[in-house]
């Protein structure tokens, strides 16, 4: 493979992953596609600024621009809401596993209810439930670990898939940490804070 064959198949690596996860930070890119260095990372996104959108939340957050979806031919657009950062945060997930099975926002139903978990992934061949602790309130975390109860105890999941899976936060102080521990007894689970898995 010559050099422009590298950088080609590099750029559709990194604009894949863009498309695929939604936003992304530039130490995200450079740790998903191991860049190297800082400088590197710039350097590489500067020369494929014609494919990206980016904009400034702590550090650059890229996107794909309208060019960057027509050379991958694909069709979602996006645009910057109150809900990057909880993208952001739960792709900081998707980094530190690199799960091969990973579905965001998929609703789970049973009798006639229904949760949507911020992810489903397989990590070490077991399921996990992914719930990304931004700024939803501690109310909003107890009514869904009530949900995951519900649907623990209801027995369908087991019976489709084998165990419950665990359920895992991530959250970004010691205290909202602390407190969904307390939510969480009775479960398999972990509540991570974000910049432990950065």
């Amino acid at each position: 493979m010559n050099l422009v064959q590298a950088k080609i198949l590099r750029w559709t690596e990194i604009l894949t992953s863009i498309d695929n996860l939604g936003f992304l930070t530039t130490s995200q890119i450079q740790r998903l596609h191991d860049l190297g260095g800082r400088r590197n990372t710039t350097r590489i996104l500067n020369d494929m600024s014609e494919f990206l959108c980016s904009f400034r939340e702590h550090e650059t957050v890229y996107y794909l621009s309208a060019k960057g979806r027509k050379e991958l031919g694909s069709q979602k657009l996006r645009r910057r809401t109150i809900h990057t950062q909880h993208t952001l945060m739960r792709n900081d997930v998707y980094i530190a596993y690199k799960p091969d099975y990973w579905r965001v926002e998929t609703p789970l139903k049973w009798a006639d209810k229904s949760i949507i978990p911020d992810a489903v992934f397989k990590n070490n061949n077991s399921y996990v439930f992914l719930e990304v602790d931004h700024t939803q309130s501690i109310a909003a975390n107890e009514r869904k670990i009530e949900l995951y109860k519900e649907l623990r105890d209801s027995g369908g999941f087991q019976r489709k898939y084998g165990a419950f899976p665990m359920i895992m936060y991530v959250t970004v102080n010691e205290h909202r940490q602390k407190r969904l521990r307390g939510l969480l007894d009775g479960f398999k689970a972990e509540v991570l804070l974000v910049n432990d898995i950065k």
